[in-house]
């Protein structure tokens, strides 16, 4: 396949990141977008030259000229679009998480297996260079055994009314670091306890904190909340979003030691308000086009898409697994009592 046409599905702010990506992308054509906002639809597809423009998932997929989707929708509608999307046979990529429950990702790996679409999940901080060059580190056994991992996702206050009534905060934010700790340790889960701190009646909550024991002996320790205040430094500076994502990784090993902090970049910018730490990991933005780990992350899908080969670095069975770490640390809150895990990451047929 000369030349990849894909369907963009949602235009919101991190559908329009993947909308300048994917304009730029070698071998891809940004071909057609759907949101049920037509004005938002109407802005990005303009933008980047867009001809045909959707108000709904299903009329994008139904497009026979697309070879390819993307999914940048609201989290709790994955399940249902990409049981839609992979039904085509055709390869689609689902933007974190992959589905609103684990039992859902399941039923998503099933459907795709029996109609033959390549499916492929959001899994970011994968393609963050730094944390692939620990990966690999932790891969060649130059830790030794891995005594302990500690991963922290902590979010500007601001952006806690967007999702306070939309997505778990454990699914929402500290889906990254689950996955993040079955990459990094190559171990599964097998027993879970946890807390949450509550200041409203949100669904969901501002804080979240868990002990986690893998299967190898190592102990992880995992934290998310919403309380970085405003003045605190920014490293997230889009045209529709700011703020910051406090994030740390620290990896302790019998031989060596490593810690990774999002916010310490060299490049660090004093204004008269507040001080920036741009981003050059994530998704920067540089001369009108994005970099960093989503561009990488989505040049992996489409090339899997115009090859027919999955993409190596993103496991469709770890991401089952980090949505049932993820449900079982919401389970060990409600309860609090410790969580087993389930042996099976998916259905042995599937």
């Amino acid at each position: 396949m000369s030349q990849l046409r894909l369907g963009l599905a949602g235009a919101g702010r991190f559908g329009q990141l993947h909308a300048v990506v994917l304009s730029a992308l070698p071998n891809v054509t940004l071909a057609a977008i759907a949101d049920p906002c037509t004005e938002r639809c109407r802005h990005v597809a303009d933008r980047h030259q867009v001809a045909r423009r959707y108000g709904s998932t299903q009329e994008l997929f139904d497009d026979a000229e697309l070879d390819a989707f993307v999914l940048v929708t609201p989290d709790e509608q994955h399940g249902a679009q990409g049981l839609a999307a992979v039904a085509t046979g055709k390869p689609v990529f689902i933007e974190k998480p992959l589905a609103s429950s684990s039992q859902q990702a399941m039923a998503l790996q099933k459907a795709a297996a029996a109609s033959g679409s390549l499916l492929q999940t959001g899994l970011l901080l994968r393609y963050e260079l730094q944390h692939a060059l620990l990966q690999e580190e932790l891969a060649a056994g130059n830790f030794g055994e891995l005594v302990s991992i500690r991963v922290k996702r902590n979010l500007s206050a601001a952006w806690f009314s967007a999702v306070a009534d939309r997505a778990h905060t454990v699914f929402e934010s500290l889906i990254h670091d689950l996955d993040l700790l079955l990459w990094l340790s190559g171990s599964r889960a097998t027993r879970v306890m946890a807390m949450e701190r509550r200041f409203g009646t949100h669904q969901s909550p501002e804080g979240c904190y868990a002990l986690i024991e893998l299967a190898s002996g190592c102990v992880a320790m995992a934290e998310t909340s919403w309380f970085v205040p405003p003045k605190a430094p920014a490293n997230v500076m889009t045209e529709t979003w700011a703020g910051t994502i406090d994030a740390e990784l620290a990896v302790v090993g019998t031989k060596q030691t490593a810690q990774l902090r999002l916010l310490d970049s060299p490049l660090s910018i004093w204004g008269q308000d507040h001080q920036r730490h741009p981003d050059a990991q994530l998704w920067p933005l540089h001369q009108g086009q994005i970099h960093g780990a989503l561009e990488r992350e989505l040049a992996d899908f489409t090339n899997a898409a115009r090859t027919g080969i999955p993409s190596r670095t993103a496991s469709l069975d770890q991401a089952i697994e980090g949505l049932q770490l993820a449900e079982a640390i919401v389970e060990a809150t409600r309860t609090g009592q410790a969580v087993a895990m389930p042996r099976m990451v998916a259905d042995p047929q599937s």
